[in-house]
């Protein structure tokens, strides 16, 4: 059992190094068979002018069966040169252009052929006048702030309109740009983020990149009325039991003046009611809360009748 040890854990790390080294020449001499392998060629264009734009989809890459030793295939897809393609001299229209084994960045002396064009053979570009517009920018925002907190629905974007850049027939569409969705899920202060837009057509750009989202949240003040129940308007021969419920009302500090100087309670006119019937219906405010102020009645409904 000691001798196996040994054989197997003496000079361990000696042992690693020239098992390391066996590999790497097994590698080296496997890799310098001839191989054929398909590779892709990221597509570059340059040379494109100022005032133009691509427009609409292009190709990601070019790809190509190409024959060779193994290693170079290999460092050839491990690196991915750009295939180029320079628009210098091209107007506004449709362009067209054949690909060749000359338009693959091949290194020089390096003896790779090529097989065949695996897609695309002829690149298609739709070139287009380059534009600028500037449109608003528009905000969604979900969720709700922690229970504590008050959000009255106000927010700001900084700044509130922005320029948009690309293909004239793009920006031709477009009347906003709307941002991706805020969420206020849980949050019990004010909210200042970055948000960048949602999905823009191909080769559209916004200056700036993103719009400064600021969103006032608040603590919440909590108070307790008892309010009698009154009648809405032209329905004074209609009482309701109980006449008096308990009003609560959520606001932010701020508006804490605005929210308890007058708290009332009435109830929803269910239709007409016959003299001598009665109906469930439910308690409201009788006339609109400001932003960011809630109410709710307890019970949150009444009996109403009419007399007979």
């Amino acid at each position: 059992m000691n001798l196996l040890r040994g054989l197997l854990f003496d000079n361990l790390g000696l042992k690693l190094v020239a098992l390391l080294l066996a590999v790497l020449v097994y590698l080296n001499v496997y890799t310098d068979r001839p191989a054929t392998m398909i590779v892709s060629f990221p597509i570059q264009v340059t040379d494109l002018a100022d005032t133009l734009s691509l427009s609409g989809p292009v190709p990601a890459a070019v790809q190509a069966q190409l024959r060779g030793t193994a290693k170079q295939l290999i460092r050839l897809r491990v690196t991915e040169p750009p295939v180029k393609i320079s628009l210098a001299g091209v107007g506004a229209g449709r362009y067209e252009r054949a690909l060749g084994i000359e338009d693959l960045p091949i290194p020089e002396g390096v003896p790779i052929q090529l097989d065949r064009l695996v897609s695309p053979r002829t690149l298609e570009l739709e070139v287009d006048r380059k534009a600028m517009r500037e449109v608003p920018v528009a905000l969604s925002i979900v969720d709700a702030p922690a229970p504590s907190a008050v959000w009255d629905g106000s927010y700001e974007l900084r700044p509130p309109r922005v320029a948009l850049i690309g293909p004239a027939a793009a920006l031709a569409g477009l009347d906003t740009v709307r941002l991706d969705p805020v969420s206020l899920g849980g949050r019990r202060d004010t909210l200042t983020m970055q948000v960048e837009p949602q999905s823009l057509p191909d080769w559209c750009r916004m200056d700036p990149e993103r719009v400064e989202v600021w969103i006032p949240i608040e603590p919440g003040v909590t108070r307790r009325f008892t309010v009698e129940v009154e009648p809405p308007d032209g329905l004074g021969d209609q009482t309701a039991v109980p006449s008096r419920v308990t009003a609560i009302v959520t606001a932010p500090r701020r508006l804490m003046g605005e929210a308890f100087a007058n708290v009332r309670a009435s109830w929803r006119p269910a239709g007409s009611l016959a003299p001598g019937t009665s109906r469930r219906t439910a308690v409201r405010p009788p006339q609109a809360l400001p932003h960011g102020v809630e109410i709710h009645y307890e019970p949150d409904s009444v009996t109403v009748a009419r007399a007979s």
